[in-house]
């Protein structure tokens, strides 16, 4: 068990989380994932600049409160509107908004269970990005889950007004 300060002040940590004083080296996915990663972050990014407001960020640190304990999450993708994101190391609390994308060894509890976690820290939309099938599910913190696949349009509801991605762009 480490304490939070050697997990934010040890490198090799930098790709890792945290969660209840242990470290958990993520699975950085395969070839298709860091495409669909680099697609997805092109996308938001596009529309967040047309927003004036917010940042966008890949494998950003997230301070989680989780049963009284605290967790760095770092999802795929977030949007967050907190203007005091740049000048800390990670981000208080969830972002508005999560991508999280599968990789072949995560299992959909795992994925479901950090959206769960950001949600109760905040976020308020997540899209679950599965390659393999080639479908988006759309998370609210209410629980509605609805499944999107190719041929349908994701959109940014109020996190992000006006955003609107085709899900065949996402796998392009």
């Amino acid at each position: 068990m480490i304490g939070v300060e050697e997990y934010h002040s040890n490198p090799d940590y930098k790709h890792c989380e945290y969660v209840d004083g242990e470290v958990v080296e993520l699975n950085w996915g395969t070839g298709p994932h860091s495409s669909i990663k680099a697609n997805c972050c092109a996308l938001v990014l596009n529309h967040v600049d047309t927003l004036d407001h917010g940042t966008v960020a890949a494998g950003l640190h997230c301070r989680l409160t989780v049963n009284g304990g605290i967790r760095f999450g770092q999802p795929d993708i977030c949007v967050s509107f907190d203007p005091h994101i740049r000048p800390r190391n990670y981000l208080e609390g969830g972002p508005e908004f999560v991508i999280e994308i599968r990789s072949p060894d995560d299992t959909i509890r795992f994925r479901v269970r950090k959206l769960e976690e950001y949600f109760a820290n905040g976020c308020k939309l997540a899209w679950l990005v599965s390659p393999e099938e080639h479908t988006v599910e759309v998370f609210t913190p209410l629980g509605h889950v609805q499944i999107l696949g190719p041929g349908d349009t994701l959109d940014g509801g109020d996190v992000l007004p006006g955003l609107a991605v085709p899900v065949n762009e996402v796998f392009e």
